[in-house]
């Protein structure tokens, strides 16, 4: 009991350093990506509102807001530098992130792929992540098997209507641990399961759901990121046949 106690103390001072309060749509000229999270913390001012020049400190700072680790961060930042038109700079901003397979992926839960004929500059498509919804079955509180069963989901549909399709290991990786932070960063703790409406104002408005009940998370670590990522692919038939590989030598591996 100690140690709860000493682990939501902690967790409660860590959210008393930010202002869930302060957010803002994006302004004309500034920058987003095609992760809701990232542009949710831009909307509410923890990473640049402006959304460039994004340093590592930068980035550790803004993730302490939804309590991500320092590791897990460092981690995110060294695969985000990949993207950066001036990696030299140590900086990225977050329009970097939109380029193809570093990060981002086919098979988003909230955008259209890349490769698929009409797409846009991967902004929020409502029928993509419509569809998303729909895997969740009617049900309001979304457990892991579900959002598992979503994201593979989202996966085959895409496997079927884009032509220029890759989902090679990192992109799978990338897959997983998507799922696996957004389901980490929304958890009810008493339930353990996410409320599908903190689900839908995270994607649709790129906000965190604060004056609906949302409370800072308990760390989101590579341990405990690793266990949520297992139980999801411990969830989900899927085989290493279901891989479609990038041409050979375009495929970026994500960081160990």
């Amino acid at each position: 009991m100690k140690v709860v106690t000493t682990t939501l103390t902690l967790v409660s001072l860590a959210a008393a350093q930010f202002n869930y309060d302060d957010w803002h749509a994006p302004a004309s000229g500034d920058l987003r990506s095609p992760c809701p999270v990232l542009n949710a913390l831009a909307n509410h001012g923890f990473l640049p509102r402006d959304g460039r020049n994004i340093t590592q400190g930068v980035l550790i700072k803004a993730t302490s807001a939804v309590n991500l680790s320092t590791e897990v961060t460092a981690d995110l930042f060294l695969a985000a530098l990949k993207t950066s038109s001036d990696p030299a700079s140590g900086a990225f901003t977050l329009q970097d992130l939109k380029k193809h397979n570093v990060i981002e992926h086919d098979g988003s839960l909230s955008r259209v792929d890349t490769g698929t004929p009409g797409a846009g500059d991967q902004e929020f498509n409502r029928v993509v992540f419509n569809e998303f919804k729909s895997y969740f079955k009617g049900a309001t509180q979304i457990s892991l098997p579900l959002a598992a069963a979503a994201r593979w989901g989202r996966v085959k549909s895409a496997r079927k209507i884009n032509p220029n399709f890759v989902y090679g290991p990192s992109q799978r990786f990338n897959s997983y641990a998507e799922t696996s932070i957004y389901f980490q960063l929304l958890r009810d703790p008493t339930k353990g399961t996410v409320p599908l409406n903190w689900l839908d104002i995270l994607f649709c408005e790129e906000r965190l759901p604060a004056r609906e009940g949302w409370k800072t998370p308990a760390s989101i670590n590579g341990l405990g990121s690793g266990g949520v990522l297992l139980q999801l692919a411990m969830a989900t038939d899927e085989k290493d046949a279901d891989l479609v590989l990038p041409p050979t030598g375009n495929e970026i591996s994500h960081p160990a």
